[in-house]
């Protein structure tokens, strides 16, 4: 029988970050969570199998040689990355990979290559981006709306990584922007297209390694522009982010979040009084934040079709991220060129 009358075999790759996989996709009929592979959290791996019925494993290896799988969802840090994409394309299986893409621009362009090989779909798990309230904003951009011209945003919340964890680590999660903020990043240029020119202020004001904050400037290839400010500086019981106040060429828009989840649109049209609103709780009947994007890798891996959040996109982002620091410790505006593809 066909893989699309099935549910998709996958395993887990991770289970520090990956638990929160683990629990949106043990919720999910689409899926049929066969394994978890991790070295580092035994007596919590053994717990989680135990209650969802999945086989628990030390490495990747062993895990894909002894199960029959369709896909795996990547959630260790980019540091180890290389060889866990390696043998999921040697293996033909599809692959979810979690953000932060890679540590650095030249890193990201390695695993690309890497996932290219691949017949299967690989996805970036920009998770953001596929909240229903930001997928009625995007139809509105390219109906009613119109073509977005300035938008402001801000993702800027109460927490932020001790000096010595891995989000710092220049080969790992290499700072707070790329590793946190591309979440915020990704789900501007979904709105408003391909970057062009950054220019950022950035500050170090919580005694880390690296930049906990910045307030950025973005042109983009269509001509809109964009303000954000980013950070994990605010108060720990602060509740409303993300949030976006948009303005399109025949209207505007307010998309409002809550505890990182899109949550709310509000919208009004050019020459209209009234306002319309879509509230779309995401977190609600066993979903999690990451069910949305989850069920579209899964959509894609049935399907045969491309991943709807590509290693292009996860490139963009990570470089979209080093020119927002490169700009804040320079002082300068940054261009960011589009690759030619062969």
């Amino acid at each position: 029988m066909s893989l699309s009358l099935h549910p998709v075999r996958i395993g887990v790759v991770g289970y520090g970050f990956g638990q929160f996989h683990v629990r949106a996709l043990a919720n999910m009929p689409e899926a049929q969570l066969v394994a978890v592979a991790d070295n580092a959290h035994g007596e919590a791996l053994e717990q989680a199998a135990g209650k969802y019925g999945f086989a628990a494993y030390d490495t990747a290896a062993e895990m894909m040689r002894r199960e029959r799988l369709d896909a795996i969802s990547v959630c260790v840090s980019p540091k180890y990355r290389r060889k866990v994409l390696t043998a999921g394309v040697e293996a033909g299986l599809a692959m979810f990979i979690e953000k932060p893409w890679a540590s650095n621009s030249h890193h990201a362009r390695e695993l690309a290559d890497i996932c290219r090989q691949s017949r299967r779909a690989v996805m970036v798990g920009f998770s953001f981006r596929f909240h229903p309230a930001i997928v009625r904003l995007r139809q509105l951009l390219v109906g009613e709306l119109g073509r977005p011209r300035l938008l402001s945003g801000q993702y800027v919340f109460g927490w932020l990584p001790g000096p010595d964890n891995w989000v710092w680590d220049a080969d790992n999660g290499n700072g707070f922007i790329n590793e946190n903020s591309c979440h915020m990043l990704d789900a501007v240029c979904s709105l408003m297209g391909r970057p062009t020119r950054v220019f950022a202020e950035s500050g170090r004001f919580a005694a880390r390694p690296g930049e906990d904050s910045a307030a950025i400037t973005i042109r983009f290839a269509e001509g809109g522009i964009a303000s954000l400010a980013c950070g994990g500086i605010g108060s720990a019981a602060a509740s409303r982010f993300p949030r976006i106040d948009l303005f399109a060429e025949n209207g505007q828009a307010e998309l409002l979040g809550r505890n990182h989840v899109w949550q709310e649109l509000r919208w009004i049209l050019g020459g209209e009084s009234a306002t319309r609103e879509l509230a779309a709780p995401v977190e609600q009947l066993g979903e999690t934040r990451y069910t949305p994007a989850l069920r579209l890798f899964l959509d894609a891996v049935r399907d045969g079709a491309p991943a709807p959040a590509t290693v292009d996109e996860g490139v963009l982002a990570v470089d979209l991220a080093m020119a927002i620091v490169e700009s804040g410790r320079s002082g300068r505006a940054v261009e960011l060129q589009r690759e030619s593809k062969e």
